[in-house]
């Protein structure tokens, strides 16, 4: 979405020495939660979890007139944390208990998006106060493997320090809900669709 729709952010934040991200951010706030009932699909390129299917893609459903591209670039943001949240309910059938997620790399410097999985999730988000999560993971298993840390658990108990959580808002709780509900209704009714469109 970014490099196709948001040029003009692209160029701006490249003048202003800033990440078009933290623009894109701004102009999606603009737009409410639910962004004024227009839902995505983020399937680009087929799908893994829970719907292990190559030939689903892409959907703005519920696209109208009024909607503005705040309300399509808060949609992509949505459904990415919907999608995710799919691999969430995953876990919680097989008994995992989610109290709190940590968020790392672009999105985890969102404080907008990082809001957005705290009340889609209803849980504490937090970061880790190094910015470079996959490296420090390498770091703390080579710690590991060499001997300075027992075990992966000890490594990262000593070595990760994370910041403040960003709790959930809590009405924003229902409303997220509500259009996540909705958005779990959409894979199943269009299946058959994406199969016939790949058949073309």
């Amino acid at each position: 979405f970014r490099d196709n729709f948001c040029g003009a952010e692209k160029e701006t934040a490249a003048g202003m020495g800033v990440d078009p991200y933290y623009l894109m951010d701004q102009q999606a706030a603009r737009s409410p939660i639910g962004c004024n009932r227009l839902l995505y699909l983020p399937y680009l390129m087929g799908e893994r979890t829970p719907h292990l299917d190559p030939d689903c893609r892409g959907a703005f459903i519920g696209l109208s007139a009024m909607h503005t591209k705040y309300d399509m670039l808060r949609a992509v943001m949505e459904g990415v944390t919907y999608s995710q949240r799919d691999s969430v309910e995953v876990l919680k059938t097989m008994g995992v208990a989610i109290d709190g997620m940590l968020a790392c790399g672009g999105g985890g410097s969102s404080k907008l998006w990082r809001q957005m999985l705290a009340d889609t999730y209803n849980c504490a988000v937090r970061t880790v106060v190094s910015k470079e999560g996959p490296a420090l993971g390498v770091a703390i298993l080579a710690g590991v493997g060499a001997g300075l840390y027992p075990s992966v658990q000890e490594g990262c108990r000593r070595v990760i320090r994370l910041n403040a959580p960003q709790e959930p808002i809590e009405e924003n709780v229902p409303k997220y809900e509500a259009f996540y509900r909705m958005y779990t209704k959409l894979y199943p009714a269009l299946k058959d669709c994406y199969k016939e469109l790949a058949a073309l």
